[in-house]
C-alpha cells in the first residue's frame, strides 16, 4: 500500500491531534491540570478545525484536477 502525499500531509495533522489528546488525558489522569492543559485543549480544537479545512481544500483540488 503506497501512501500519497495527501495522506502523509493529513497524517501530520492526525498525529498532532493524537498527541494533544494524549497530553490532555495524561494531565487529567494524573490530576495535574494547569494552564498548559487548557492550552492543549484549545490547540486540540484548533487543529481539528484546521484538519477539516485542509481536508476539504485537498478534496477541492482533487476534484478540480480530476
Amino acid at each position: 500500500m503506497k501512501l500519497s502525499k495527501k495522506d502523509m500531509f493529513m497524517g501530520g495533522y492526525y498525529l498532532v491531534i493524537l498527541f494533544l489528546v494524549s497530553c490532555v488525558l495524561y494531565d487529567l489522569t494524573q490530576a495535574t491540570v494547569t494552564g498548559f492543559t487548557f492550552g492543549y485543549v484549545f490547540a486540540l480544537f484548533y487543529f481539528i478545525y484546521r484538519a477539516r479545512v485542509v481536508a476539504q481544500f485537498l478534496r477541492y483540488l482533487e476534484d478540480k484536477d480530476g
